[in-house]
């Protein structure tokens, strides 16, 4: 029987040892991009302007908002979220990397006044975003008080 030559053995060797090496880099890499997705928009301001009637029986509730892409890559701003007013509100707006975005929603409209609602009061909203070229849905969650 005949072995196999020193030459071929040491280049299979080698040959392993990059593939190994190929597939670790590849999921380091995979695991630090899903590490630096986090926080790619920041909250910079959520508050919430509250009108009442002049009979004091029905009130407003508007939400003005600020949010800004931190991160590298271009983000879509998809919809905002107030769970205590079951409202949301679909936007899809495209943020690239140090860009801000600020807007109003209309929260509650001719709605019966609740103290839920007072001045001093918080509530929170839940900001939902894609980054460009992934699938998953990411949230960032802010507190915002009543005006």
């Amino acid at each position: 029987m005949k072995a196999i030559d020193p030459v071929i053995a040491t280049l299979i060797l080698i040959a392993i040892a990059v593939i190994a090496g190929v597939f670790v880099l590849r999921q380091f890499i995979l695991l630090s991009s899903t590490a630096g997705q986090q926080n790619m928009l920041q909250v910079q301001d959520v508050t919430f302007y509250r009108t009442i009637s002049p009979d004091g029986k029905t009130m407003n509730v508007t939400l003005q908002y600020s949010v800004k892409n931190i991160g590298q890559r271009q983000i879509i701003l998809v919809k905002i979220s107030i769970p205590d007013a079951n409202k949301t509100s679909t936007i899809n707006v495209n943020l690239n990397p140090g860009q801000v975005y600020s807007g109003t929603i209309q929260v509650l409209v001719n709605q019966n006044y609740t103290q839920a609602w007072d001045a001093g009061t918080e509530h929170i909203v839940i900001f939902y975003y894609k980054i460009l070229g992934q699938p998953a849905l990411q949230s960032q969650t802010q507190t915002g008080f009543v005006q």
